[in-house]
């Protein structure tokens, strides 16, 4: 629970409040609290960065890519923003295009259609409608045609929408005859701004609006639109139980409610509320539904419907993973600045500064070209590669709800192998898993402690026996005698190498003398006995590499 609603496993901290609360409804009380952490809004960005497609880039950042609004995401949840707001604000595109506003969802260069590509992502978010197909010909297996496609493009461009040569197939009108898709636009045609889903609400919901942006906010957001609020319900629904009561939870044209009174009363709680995220997210964490024993995927037949006897087995996602795996070490990300341009020589619209990532969300697609050494971002890379092993996109050209979650032979791999197990397992001066092995208690506290942090329960008969005896001997004398100022607190690296600077001839001999002292790793603490210390980092990397680490729960 702690996972899906914070993004990271429980401190040591939360466990104990919870534990130390001895009222009826402490697990009622734990979720309020959960609902008022701060990482209630990093764990909604990176679903929302995919749905949206928030696709940034650090170098020429205008080359078909958005401005990065993940800033304006992570405050809209941090205020808990009336969600109706949050669609009107995204819609209407107002704000900075560079710094973090909603404008960045406008942007979309090199684009012969780019409102068309933003109508599609708001149909797709908020509608629950799948458009692309009609973004070249009426949609085969739906009941879209080109022109809904377009008049939603119209909408946000706020005047009629040309159609390219590029929205058609590139076939004869003799081979479209034998094809069993329908142009109905023509090349050089336009299109006029007007709403298509009448069925789901009438034009007279937007009220007085004249700007069209404006009037299709108003048109999504609409009381009386009653798909709006459902399918934004079922996102929720389908986040946390594994599969939405309509399924998959962003393409309604085929998919049936599995159980219809449930979507329209959380749809109803949902606009009662004012649109309210956290009301929802609690009334679904505090039923039975979640609250029940989860369910094998591998047990469901191909066919039959889900009766939700409980919430699905899930893998983490990606930020999830690598958030959790800092939380239970005690460490910073330290990943260093997001930034090609460090001194400043070149401005805002040729790149970006994404600043120092102190969350998983906030890393992005890093731009590099591999010829050119000097243009590496040594300490970010190593988290992307993580992130990526486990189906999180550095680039989002598309928008997307459901990410790959196949098990892959890198996937272990990269948990036991990679640069940031080994920054997670490093007692280190700056983890706090060092303070925890230095505190005066017996092994078998220290075990309890360790598999709580990781594994969030307490240790079985079996790992008690095998975790105490690699760490009984020589714990007595595991600590070492050290001067105050040989604790290292590893200060930041000052980057050197900048976009003006990096054609120089030392600029690669720099980043590549970088790159192998990251691989190093930290400097181990010198406060503990080298061979007990190591002996304690394979305990943490056993707890790290057990599957129960990444799977919920």
């Amino acid at each position: 629970m702690t996972v899906d609603l914070i993004g990271t496993v429980p401190s040591e901290e939360q466990v104990a409040e919870f534990f130390a609360d001895e009222s009826p409804d402490r697990r009622a009380r734990y979720v309020d609290r959960l609902l008022q952490h701060p990482g209630w809004a990093d764990n909604w960005v990176g679903y929302w960065q995919d749905v949206l497609a928030e696709n940034p880039n650090l170098l020429k950042p205008t080359l078909n890519n958005t401005g990065p609004f993940r800033w304006w995401i992570h405050e809209a949840f941090a205020d808990n923003r009336p969600f109706d707001q949050f669609v009107t604000e995204l819609v209407t595109m107002r704000g900075s295009r560079y710094y973090g506003g909603p404008n960045g969802f406008e942007m979309a260069t090199q684009n012969d259609v780019p409102m068309a590509a933003k109508a599609h992502v708001v149909a797709q978010a908020f509608l629950g409608h799948q458009m692309k197909c009609a973004r070249c010909h009426d949609a085969p297996f739906r009941d879209f045609r080109q022109r809904d496609l377009f008049e939603l493009a119209a909408m946000l461009k706020r005047g009629s929408q040309p159609v390219p040569k590029s929205s058609s197939v590139p076939v004869s009108p003799e081979e479209l005859e034998n094809l069993i898709v329908t142009v109905s636009l023509k090349p050089g045609s336009s299109v006029a701004p007007k709403w298509p889903f009448e069925d789901l609400v009438g034009p007279e919901s937007a009220g007085d609006a004249k700007d069209t942006r404006e009037r299709l906010a108003a048109l999504i957001t609409s009381p009386h639109n009653d798909r709006f609020a459902r399918v934004v319900v079922n996102r929720l629904w389908g986040r946390y139980t594994g599969r939405g009561v309509v399924d998959p939870v962003d393409d309604w044209s085929h998919g049936d409610p599995s159980h219809p009174e449930l979507l329209d009363w959380l749809g109803r709680e949902f606009v009662t509320s004012g649109y309210d995220l956290k009301h929802v997210a609690r009334l679904i964490v505090i039923s039975h539904t979640y609250q029940r024993r989860t369910v094998d995927p591998s047990s469901l037949k191909s066919g039959e419907p889900f009766l939700f006897a409980g919430p699905l087995r899930r893998r983490m996602s990606a930020e999830q993973i690598l958030d959790s795996m800092f939380v239970a070490a005690g460490k910073d990300l330290k990943a260093g600045e997001l930034n090609f341009d460090v001194d400043g020589a070149n401005n805002y619209s040729k790149f970006l500064n994404l600043g120092r990532p102190d969350r998983a969300w906030q890393f992005t697609s890093l731009s590099n070209e591999r010829d050119r050494p000097s243009l590496a971002l040594p300490f970010a890379q190593d988290f992307v590669s993580h992130l990526e092993t486990f189906g999180w996109r550095s680039s989002r050209q598309d928008p997307l709800t459901d990410r790959d979650v196949d098990p892959t032979a890198a996937q272990p791999a990269m948990m036991a192998n990679g640069i940031v197990t080994g920054r997670v397992t490093r007692l280190s001066d700056d983890a706090e898993l060092t303070e925890l092995a230095l505190d005066q208690q017996s092994v078998d506290e220290l075990v309890e402690r360790l598999v709580a942090r990781f594994l969030t329960r307490q240790p079985t008969s079996e790992e008690r026996e095998l975790l105490a005896s690699l760490l009984e001997p020589g714990y007595s004398k595991r600590t070492v005698e050290h001067d105050s100022e040989a604790v290292v607190r590893h200060p930041a690296v000052p980057q050197l190498v900048s976009w003006s600077n990096h054609l120089d001839a030392e600029a690669n001999t720099i980043k590549i003398e970088l790159e192998k002292r990251i691989r190093a790793g930290d400097p181990p603490s010198v406060r503990l006995a080298d061979d007990w210390r190591e002996r304690a980092e394979d305990a943490v990397w056993v707890l790290v590499n057990t599957p129960e680490f990444v799977f919920l729960p």
